[in-house]
């Protein structure tokens, strides 16, 4: 399904526990699914909101995916959920989208995590991805073991090639991606930069990154802390860009700790 282009998408989602909201949003190429371990946890103690994004998973495809149509989208869920404020949690594309929300937005957001992305413009590091999905032939397709074998020329990472192929399903007697990939080509720049941030949020903000990934460098601690002034930053040394599935029990306990207190129980680490 295509919905027009200025429009809010109904974004799907999947909700347990109760309490304060915590709204979780993945990364690009992901879903929900890939935070479902992180959503059963928090749902212990917060009533915890884990989406698709819009060209992701089971939500709608649209032509638009600026970080302020997204935006809007997670606005439009919460309205219609009866949600004034919520703990924010977003990785990589999700995390600048969760400081956009954030920025523009501050009286919505109660506490800001930030999985391993920094607020700036990235380079072009996933043209290997793309020409790894370009390589699956969905017209032959086998099976998901056949699509990771396809991809192998451009990506090397079996867990890698295993995250892509997770979002094939059959429909209609044959395979098709769940995220809009024509979409997400081409927005691919505009997604890799960072919408300019007017230092709005006030709120207790929490970087988490990972101590074995090049998404936060150490020239990047300024550039938060101008952002996000009440901000503090975790490095889980055992991670890579995937902090809450390499380190889960680390991640888990650095946001229960953040949730409960903000930054001032928070080891802020330097980057290194």
């Amino acid at each position: 399904m295509t919905t027009n282009e200025n429009a809010a998408v109904d974004l799907h989602y999947e909700e347990r526990g109760g309490g304060l909201p915590v709204i979780i949003m993945h990364g690009l190429f992901g879903s929900l699914s890939n935070w479902r371990g992180i959503a059963q946890s928090l749902s212990a103690n917060y009533r915890v909101i884990n989406v698709d994004l819009r060209n992701h998973g089971r939500s709608p495809h649209a032509c638009e995916l600026s970080y302020e149509a997204m935006a809007d989208d997670v606005l439009a869920l919460m309205d219609r959920l009866g949600i004034e404020r919520a703990h924010l949690i977003g990785h990589s594309l999700g995390g600048k989208l969760g400081m956009v929300l954030a920025d523009r937005y501050p009286e919505r957001v109660a506490r800001l995590v930030v999985v391993d992305i920094a607020p700036k413009w990235y380079p072009p590091w996933h043209q290997d991805v793309f020409a790894a999905l370009d390589a699956v032939d969905l017209d032959t397709l086998e099976s998901r073991d056949h699509a990771r074998q396809q991809m192998a020329a451009h990506v090397f990472e079996p867990e890698v090639r295993a995250f892509l192929a997770a979002n094939l399903e059959r429909s209609g007697g044959k395979w098709r991606w769940r995220f809009n990939l024509p979409v997400l080509k081409a927005a691919y720049e505009q997604t890799s930069d960072m919408p300019s941030l007017a230092g709005f949020y006030l709120g207790p903000a929490l970087f988490v990154r990972g101590a074995q990934s090049a998404y936060i460098e150490p020239g990047d601690e300024e550039r938060i802390a101008r952002d996000f002034p009440q901000s503090c930053i975790v490095t889980l040394e055992r991670a890579r860009h995937w902090p809450h599935i390499e380190d889960t029990p680390g991640f888990l306990a650095a946001v229960a700790r953040f949730f409960a207190h903000g930054c001032e129980e928070v080891t802020a680490q330097p980057i290194r």
